[in-house]
């Protein structure tokens, strides 16, 4: 599985910005990201590094190329949840252990629990002490890959079938930047050493890390909900000026009032929902693309995304034709034009692994990245308004 076709569109050089992958296409289109991914892999140097942490695996091309890079002195490292039990995964796994010498290897989290982020245990929505958290990241680090050092990739995907063909992703490429990358790098020795017993799980891990116009988030939180604090930044108002208002023509709406533009997989902390309602409330343009929302029989996230605020009803386009031979929603991005901290005029897109679940709050092991930068935002707009099509094209 995840093995592209031939014949594909060319991989980009490496260089900051996104790649998109459209599962709605060709299958060049769908290929994107994982042709990115095995170009940065192909282009490894002997005695740098690629470490991956991820929730699955299954592409045998990719295993491919890995295997390649380690037998030219490049160290693979990976981390992956328990749940990646294809063929890829343990056969890329023996064979690593198969080879003498070097500094590569595979860790797997413990069954039912992330590698990192501490198992709850028995809790009130799960009294049997079964809940399932996972190592849910899907980040790639080139210590130095054609040429350029510290070049990190924040996906929304996993390497499986799905993710190329049935669902919407993107991969976020920041090249050069050591304090981004630094920052990645001590979160994943954690992760790996934590999978193997020599660092000792958390419940809370603020480690968050401002690098440039790039800041990244890391997860599990027990004591705070960072998208919700990400929204109420949002709600601080200019000087002079009402929340979501003030910003120049060509940023927000056209009379200068701020967009919110989500699309997200599964929405289901209530709280995210009513700062998403008091920010339409207050005036700002709030527009989701989803492909799902609540966990039944609760409907609370419903209930504040669908009732009218004083400027009108959140715009939701639902996105979950996947089951049905359609395509579903599977980035986790949040894009903000307008206002924010005070200012005005901004364009920041957030994005990675987190979905705004309970889960990927407190139990997961997750990543997610800010990066401030007026071209990376418009090309996230773009993708925003294809899955927006699709969602109206499709239909349910």
């Amino acid at each position: 599985m995840a093995t592209p076709a031939s014949g594909a569109e060319p991989v980009p050089e490496v260089t900051t910005g996104p790649v998109f992958n459209d599962p709605s296409g060709d299958a060049a289109a769908e290929e994107r990201i994982l042709r990115h991914l095995g170009s940065l892999v192909d282009g490894a140097e002997p005695q740098s590094t690629i470490r991956i942490s991820l929730y699955l695996y299954q592409s045998g091309w990719m295993t491919e190329k890995l295997k390649a890079a380690h037998t030219r002195g490049v160290s693979v490292q990976m981390v992956l949840d328990a749940d990646a039990t294809s063929t890829a995964t343990t056969g890329l796994k023996q064979w690593v252990e198969s080879q003498p010498g070097g500094d590569s290897w595979v860790r797997m989290c413990k069954p039912e629990e992330a590698c990192l982020a501490k198992d709850p245990g028995t809790t009130a929505a799960d009294p049997n002490g079964t809940y399932d958290n996972v190592n849910h990241n899907k980040f790639f680090l080139f210590s130095r890959t054609k040429g350029v050092d510290n070049v990190l990739v924040q996906s929304s995907g996993n390497l499986t079938a799905s993710d190329l063909r049935d669902w919407w992703n993107d991969a976020m490429t920041v090249a050069g930047n050591k304090a981004l990358f630094d920052a990645y790098t001590a979160y994943f020795a954690d992760q790996a050493g934590a999978a193997v017993g020599e660092v000792a799980k958390v419940s809370d891990y603020a480690h968050d890390t401002q690098a440039g116009v790039a800041k990244v988030y890391f997860f599990p939180r027990s004591t705070t909900d960072v998208v919700v604090n990400v929204l109420k930044t949002v709600a601080q108002p200019i000087e002079g000026q009402e929340a979501c208002h003030g910003n120049d023509p060509g940023f927000g709406t056209s009379d200068g009032r701020t967009k919110i533009r989500i699309a997200q997989g599964h929405i289901t902390r209530p709280a995210v929902a009513e700062e998403l309602w008091n920010l339409a409330n207050a005036g700002c343009y709030v527009e989701v693309v989803y492909r799902k929302l609540d966990n039944p029989p609760s409907t609370a996230v419903a209930g504040w995304l669908t009732k009218p605020t004083a400027k009108g009803r959140i715009a939701l386009h639902q996105l979950y034709n996947d089951e049905r031979g359609g395509t579903g929603t599977h980035t986790k991005y949040l894009l903000v034009e307008g206002t924010y901290l005070g200012g005005k005029n901004k364009k920041i897109v957030f994005t990675g692994s987190h979905t705004y679940t309970l889960t990927a709050l407190k139990y997961n092991d997750e990543t997610m990245l800010k990066y401030e930068d007026s071209a990376v935002f418009d090309a996230y707009v773009r993708n925003f308004e294809a899955q927006r099509a699709a969602a109206v094209n499709e239909g349910l």
